[in-house]
């Protein structure tokens, strides 16, 4: 007997499905609204860590609010720190990287397609980057400061929707109950540690890279990534022999 994809497979709402998707969603809402002030001052201190580890990093910590939906306030950490600008030599450096790259794409064998293309995304959008700073006669708009804020403002944003995605999608399958909810708590502590972390290499990679490197930074190794996070930690879950079957 074939059976039926996992798409396929129709879910009776039972009581006990119904109720325990609602007390897992509102319960991660809960966690991450009662957590804000934690995460900030974690953030707050992974700034400062990481800022006397990676040494020369001679930048003032600040902190900036940040308004929430539903009035809701958390400090996030704020590096003074200039934007450094590509120079001739820079620009050169990245353009020459990316064509090597791309160029190396095509020696790469067949099972290797998805990395394939991932490798030509990547020089298509650094060289894009390259061409508009040789070419573009205004400055470039955007701070490192501003790159790093909106990296941890959206990376909030995944954090908080992670409860209700998870309980439109993971939660509703026959899975132990305690297993959704370690997988909440592990998704979100992960998220937790891993934006500023994330924010961080982001600073290191631009102050000796330049500029010309933020904007794959940012559509490549920015909200993607957090966005990927998820999707791991769903698969993960899902891989399971038996899990996610009625």
């Amino acid at each position: 007997v074939i059976a039926l994809p996992r798409s396929m497979v129709g879910l009776r709402w039972t009581p006990w499905r119904f109720t325990s998707t609602l007390l897992l969603t509102l319960g991660g809402l809960t966690l991450f609204v009662l957590a804000l002030p934690w995460i900030g001052d974690l953030w707050q201190l992974v700034f400062a860590r990481a800022r006397d580890y990676l040494g020369g990093l001679d930048a003032p910590l600040g902190d900036q609010q940040l308004t929430l939906p539903g009035g809701l306030n958390v400090t996030l950490p704020v590096l003074a720190i200039l934007t450094p600008m590509p120079g001739t030599s820079a620009l050169w450096t990245a353009g020459i990287v990316s064509a090597v790259v791309f160029g190396l794409s095509f020696a790469l064998p067949t099972r290797f397609t998805p990395v394939k293309y991932f490798l030509r995304l990547l020089a298509i959008l650094q060289g894009s980057a390259v061409f508009f700073f040789a070419v573009s006669p205004e400055p470039f708009p955007y701070r490192l400061q501003d790159h790093v804020f909106l990296l941890l403002t959206a990376g909030l944003v995944v954090m908080g929707l992670v409860p209700l995605l998870l309980g439109l999608t993971l939660h509703v399958f026959d899975i132990a109950f305690w297993k959704k909810l370690l997988l909440t708590v592990a998704l979100m502590a992960h998220l937790a540690v891993f934006l500023p972390l994330k924010a961080m290499v982001h600073i290191w990679l631009v102050l000796h890279g330049t500029a010309v490197v933020m904007p794959v930074l940012f559509l490549v190794f920015g909200l993607l990534m957090d966005v990927m996070v998820l999707v791991a930690f769903y698969g993960w879950v899902l891989s399971e022999k038996g899990e996610g079957r009625s």
